[in-house]
């Protein structure tokens, strides 16, 4: 890139320029002298253009899930099982800050005096 004349550089922005697709604004080159000293190529600032087409919208997947619900209650044989069985709370304290809760006993794997809740959980420590 060292041995080309500021014109086969120009060719081959030109070149590049016609490349782009038509839609898209023309892009503004710095017009910065020190950068166009000594044989270097001038930076293209481009602007992201906003998308304002959800093309999501335009899929076949974005109405799937209505069809989902009906086929669901087509193969459904019986309903939801209710959930029947019963549990006593379970009174534990918080190992860090000392705060009493009533907790369901699915949610303490371990020991009760091991329990944090869930602000201390979500702290460092």
């Amino acid at each position: 890139m060292d041995d080309m004349t500021p014109e086969q550089i120009k060719k081959m922005i030109a070149m590049l320029q016609s490349m782009l697709p038509e839609d898209e604004s023309e892009p503004e080159i710095s017009k910065n002298k020190e950068n166009t000293s000594n044989n270097t190529i001038r930076t293209i600032n481009r602007k992201p253009q906003p998308s304002t087409v959800n093309k999501f919208d335009q899929m076949m997947e974005a109405s799937l899930h209505k069809s989902d619900i009906e086929i669901d209650k087509k193969l459904a044989k019986y309903d939801p099982t209710p959930r029947l069985r019963k549990f006593n709370f379970i009174k534990v304290t918080c190992r860090v800050c000392g705060k009493s809760e009533d907790i369901s006993p699915s949610l303490l794997s371990d020991t009760p005096d091991r329990y944090k809740c869930n602000k201390c959980s979500r702290s460092a420590g």
